[in-house]
């Protein structure tokens, strides 16, 4: 397993590689479902938008990468929160120009998403995916855990933000408890928020 550590970073190329199978991994994400209806075309969009948002991660926040690149997950401070800017900091405009209302959809219903429900001592799961030829084979689960074990000891608490009652459940498994949930109706999200406390385990 690979960390990639703040001030540390990965090329554009392994970025667009980890983008492209978000494409592929979030197919069906409630927020994605809502933002772009055609799958096919929900595919292309993800890729670039998972490319904006792992390059605004990319030497800010802490990436653990499975060693043979099936997964990755990216654990960033709650309330070091994705912006527009991020986006035009990594702009491709093709895909400003072609995906433009996909994108504000997207922020839309991510602005609803408030990670400062978390401490200021809380690292988030902001993403984590794996390639969908591998998932259930404990990748994901893999990266999590060696991610709380790395950073529990600096004395930080953990969180998430799910939208898919699967994932929560999978999440309690691993020890996390939801501490808010909200219901979106006019675009029919359910949002949990999850944190898990190193403390609380011991």
């Amino acid at each position: 397993m690979r960390v990639i550590k703040p001030n540390e970073k990965i090329s554009k190329k392994e970025l667009r590689y980890f983008a492209n199978m978000a494409g592929r991994a979030y197919v069906n994400d409630p927020v994605h479902s809502y933002a772009t209806k055609n799958p096919e075309r929900r595919v292309r969009f993800v890729s670039h938008f998972m490319m904006e948002r792992l390059n605004t991660s990319n030497g800010e926040d802490y990436i653990y990468i499975d060693d043979e690149n099936r997964g990755i997950c990216v654990w960033r401070k709650a309330h070091n929160e994705y912006g527009v800017m991020d986006f035009l900091r990594c702009a491709d405009w093709l895909y400003l120009y072609w995906f433009w209302p996909n994108t504000l959809r997207t922020l839309k219903a991510y602005s609803y998403l408030d990670v400062k429900v978390f401490d200021e001592d809380t690292w988030i799961i902001s993403p984590v995916f794996v390639d969908p030829k591998y998932q259930n084979q404990g990748i994901a689960t893999a990266l999590i855990k060696q991610g709380i074990a790395d950073l529990a000891p600096l004395g930080y608490k953990f969180g998430l933000e799910a939208q898919d009652e699967n994932n929560v459940k999978y999440y309690e498994k691993l020890g996390f408890k939801t501490i808010q949930h909200d219901y979106y109706e006019k675009i029919n999200i359910h949002h949990y928020y999850m944190v898990y406390d190193p403390k609380e385990s011991e």
